[in-house]
């Protein structure tokens, strides 16, 4: 029975914050695809020497990711560092930065699960929006002002463009996932 002056229970963010958890999942399988079967395609093979030191640093803290390492892979190195006071070997390297990468990417799903819970916006276009904001304050700010990835002119479009084209295909899978299990679960 409705009642017309009950007022109607909106979704929760906590609920919303459980659905871009999962949800982020599809996300960040996505991007990895998008790295591995796309990119390639994409990428410019002429784009110089990745192990050269950086030349366009534009974080006032200096280039704080070794030359050929990612922004990842470097913050991993520093909490590995940070708890242990010693270099991790390039195994250990590797499944940190796919840590971070997932670690990052879940909690990311979490937020967009948060912002968009209550107006139930959630689908594969604002999905693709928020990651391309990931993109533009993340990648080409937040990362190269911390040090952690060579400066913005230190890549050349079509590197920029492929970051944006992975963090679009991990947006589009996130609210993808979030719009369909937005759906099967029960509400509130």
């Amino acid at each position: 029975m409705h009642l017309p002056f009950r007022r109607q229970k909106s979704p929760s963010i906590y609920r919303g914050v459980v659905v871009g958890l999962t949800g982020s999942v599809l996300g960040v399988l996505a991007m990895g695809q998008y790295w591995t079967r796309v990119a390639p395609l994409l990428s410019d093979s002429s784009q110089g020497d990745d192990d050269a030191p950086d030349q366009n640093v534009i974080s006032p803290f200096g280039q704080q990711h070794e030359p050929g390492e990612s922004s990842t892979a470097a913050l991993g190195r520093f909490a590995y560092q940070a708890v242990t006071g010693k270099t991790p070997g390039q195994d250990t390297r590797a499944a940190l930065s796919e840590a971070v990468h997932w670690g990052f990417g879940v909690l990311s799903g979490a937020a967009f699960g948060a912002i968009t819970a209550r107006q139930q916006k959630a689908n594969p276009l604002t999905g693709a929006a928020f990651g391309a904001a990931m993109w533009a304050v993340f990648d080409e700010g937040v990362v190269p002002l911390l040090g952690l990835q060579d400066g913005p002119a230190a890549s050349p479009v079509s590197g920029h463009l492929n970051r944006l084209g992975a963090h679009l295909s991990y947006g589009a899978a996130l609210g993808l996932g979030v719009w369909a299990l937005g759906r099967v679960l029960p509400k509130d």
